[in-house]
């Protein structure tokens, strides 16, 4: 109930029948659709879902524009009693901001945070929190005053009696301001800008209807102030506490530090050594405990919290020790070693070596001198160890004086090492030793020694004479076999000429003559060395060279009876077109016929000459004879194929006379070069290492009647 109020000259006096005066209840009833996700957020940006009311409310939602408390906690809106503009909260007020209706059943530790921003009268006007369990039948505080400052409970009342919150029991909550007392009206203690408050909600876990409000009351005097305004509300569970600890060690005494999070209040410590009896436990955060040996041993830190369960950790601390084994450094600069071997090993041990030498157990490319490792490991102590390394002479590499060099020359490139441990090997870049370079290059060498140290780099410069240009000429670049061109080497700066004709052949010299005996095309290379020793090639152009026939007569017989001396000259020349046959000298018989037919008029021997044409006017002459015999008749082949298929493979004059007393056959080549000989009448020639063309046979039979019978003439081998 409430009615017409007069306010007498002493506020004070009639603040309680201001209270009386007023109705302060809440609506009640059933919560209707509760929240139930969690975390929940109100920054009072949109709409207002939290409901106000009391007696004299004037909360207003917006953007504080105040002297003082002129701007929200976070965004650009919050609430505030006393409105959003000036200086005034209504007399004689008791309101309050309330949220919706809470379903917190699934929260074990609800915790709540929000920002707030008071500047109100101390002592008389203030502001609490409160939480309902039954729908806003009764109300209850929020926390108290003084209580435990720690992560999760901040900035929770700064008055333990606010004579205007009469609604509250005990009358905790916040109140003052930034001002100083002028009068009756009490001043200081004001927030002076927005602070974040958070306290724990335990007695509403797991409750299913939660109504939170700020309650806020106020006298009828020295009301002109800005008034207290709420922004950004935060409830979810509280965090999780965690414990957890790290280690330092001094010797055999580890101290332990705690770093549980959230806020522990309470600590329990057990050592893991339970000889030590009563030294073996701990309450204190931070205590420290010396082990008997080294060794790994088990220690365990549970600790409470507000807003949370307890949580236990258990962790290996290791009291390491350590042996560190030195090998002298095979390699000047740099390449000793040491291992460091643990005693009391934990998984991830790291290692620290100094002045150098890495994070792993072995430390290597140590130069000489001391060094000191530092072994650690999670939850262990560390410890140090040293070691001494020695080292052999440095090891350098001299590499040869620079040079010049001809292009496309190979050279060896030399190097001298000393120092070190003998026992040397060598490496180039560019690769070496065998080098053939293209253009001006250094090569850099390194020496390794027999204990695989490397030396320094030395370098050689290898430059290159300028490249010889050869030029040449020839008089003849086509015409039939043998083609005999005169060659010139016009080359500027030559001081020796050696050619290469392209057929086999070779010759030195600035004009030289040679001659192609077969038919072909053939390619001569001109090759010149100048002052420099440096040599340089040219291919010439492509000589032509007509392929001369091969002149090959055959008469049959070879020798005729004095009663028939009837001959047949056949041409089986190769590459002919045509030819000319002349028998006897002088001529008795020609033609130009491919089979020829003649007589002798008497016995005796005349020669048989044969002229064959190519097509491009080349000719070839061959020479055979026939003779007639009063008394025995000889026949040789003018031509054999040596080609294995059984068919003329071998040369070999016949005779009738069937128990020579002599036989002598001989094989020469053109040029009068004997290449067979034989006695036996029954062994050929095969001309198996001969090449195709004409050679000259001759043949001595002595008939049993003691005369001897001379032969000679040409066959053609035929590949």
């Amino acid at each position: 109930m409430a009615g017409p109020v007069t306010i007498p000259t002493h506020p004070r006096k009639l603040t309680s029948f201001l209270l009386l005066a007023v109705s302060v209840g809440a609506a009640r009833g059933q919560c209707g659709t509760p929240v139930s996700i969690f975390p929940y957020t109100e920054g009072f940006e949109t709409v207002p879902a939290w409901t106000t009311g009391g007696t004299g409310s004037d909360w207003a939602w917006g953007t504080p524009a105040h002297p003082t408390i002129n701007s929200a906690g976070g965004g650009s809106k919050s609430w505030c009693v006393g409105g959003l503009t000036g200086t005034f909260y209504n007399l004689g007020e008791l309101s309050w901001l309330q949220s919706p209706c809470f379903d917190m059943t699934d929260l074990d530790h609800p915790w709540v945070s929000f920002k707030i921003f008071w500047e109100c009268e101390r002592q008389y006007d203030g502001m609490v929190m409160q939480y309902s369990l039954n729908a806003g039948t009764t109300w209850s505080n929020v926390g108290a005053f003084n209580d435990p400052v720690d992560c999760l409970n901040a900035n929770w009342y700064n008055s333990s009696n606010i004579t205007n919150l009469t609604s509250a029991s005990p009358k905790h909550g916040w109140s003052g301001r930034v001002g100083t007392t002028v009068g009756n009206c009490q001043g200081g203690q004001g927030s002076g800008g927005w602070v974040e408050a958070k306290h724990c909600l335990p007695a509403c876990a797991n409750q299913p209807q939660v109504i939170l409000r700020f309650l806020f009351g106020a006298g009828t005097a020295c009301n002109d102030y800005d008034g207290i305004a709420i922004d950004d509300v935060l409830v979810q569970e509280a965090p999780a506490t965690t414990a957890d600890f790290i280690t330092s060690c001094n010797g055999s005494t580890i101290t332990f530090t705690d770093q549980s999070t959230s806020c522990p209040s309470s600590h329990l410590w057990d050592f893991g050594d339970p000889a030590s009896g009563v030294a073996n436990t701990s309450a204190q955060a931070n205590p420290s405990h010396t082990y008997p040996a080294a060794g790994t041993y088990t220690v365990t830190l549970t600790v409470t919290a507000p807003c949370s369960d307890p949580s236990t950790i258990t962790l290996p601390v290791t009291i390491l020790g350590v042996n560190v084994i030195g090998t002298d450094a095979l390699c000047q600069g740099g390449t000793g070693s040491a291992i460091a071997q643990v005693t009391g090993s934990v998984p991830n041990l790291t290692y620290d070596w100094q002045p150098s030498g890495g994070n792993a157990a072995t430390a290597t490319g140590l130069a000489p001198g001391s060094y000191t490792v530092q072994v650690t490991a999670p939850n262990a102590c560390s410890v140090t160890g040293t070691v001494l390394i020695n080292e052999p002479p440095v090891l350098t590499v001299t590499a040869m004086n620079d040079t010049t060099v001809c292009p496309g020359t190979t050279l060896q490139l030399t190097a001298q090492a000393a120092g070190g441990t003998p026992g040397y090997t060598y490496s180039w870049s560019p690769a070496g030793p065998q080098v053939g370079p293209t253009s001006a290059t250094v090569y850099a060498v390194t020496a390794e020694d027999a204990n695989g140290c490397s030396s320094a780099a030395d370098q050689v410069q290898v430059d290159l004479h300028p490249a010889v240009q050869p030029v040449m000429s020839i008089s003849l670049l086509a015409g039939c076999a043998p083609l005999c061109p005169t060659f010139t080497d016009q080359t500027t700066g030559a001081i020796a000429t050696s050619w290469d004709f392209g057929d086999g052949g070779t010759d030195a010299g600035a004009l030289v003559d040679h001659c192609y005996g077969t038919g072909g095309a053939f390619t001569p290379v001109l090759t010149v060395l100048d002052a420099n020793g440096c040599s340089g090639s040219i291919v010439g152009p492509e000589i032509l060279v007509s392929a001369q026939p091969i002149a090959i007569p055959q008469v049959q017989p070879s020798i005729a009876a004095f009663d028939a001396p009837r001959f047949t000259a056949i041409d089986a020349s190769v590459g002919a077109i045509g030819r000319l046959w002349e028998v006897g000298d002088p001529t008795i018989f020609s033609s130009v016929d491919a089979i020829a037919q003649f007589t002798l008029p008497g016995d005796g021997c005349v020669p048989v000459t044969l002229v064959a044409y190519s097509n491009d006017g080349c000719a070839d002459t061959a020479r055979t004879q026939v003779c007639v015999e009063a008394e025995y008749a000889l026949f040789a082949p003018n031509a054999f194929t040596p080609n294995g298929d059984g068919i003329n493979d071998v040369f070999l004059p016949i005779s009738p006379i069937l128990f020579p007393e002599e036989y002598e056959l001989r094989i020469a080549d053109r040029w009068g070069r004997e290449i067979f000989a034989t006695a036996d009448r029954a062994e050929g020639w095969d001309g198996m290492d001969a090449p195709s063309g004409v050679y000259i046979w001759t043949l001595r039979i002595r008939d049993a009647f003691g005369r001897g019978h001379d032969h000679r003439g040409h066959v053609v081998l035929v590949r």
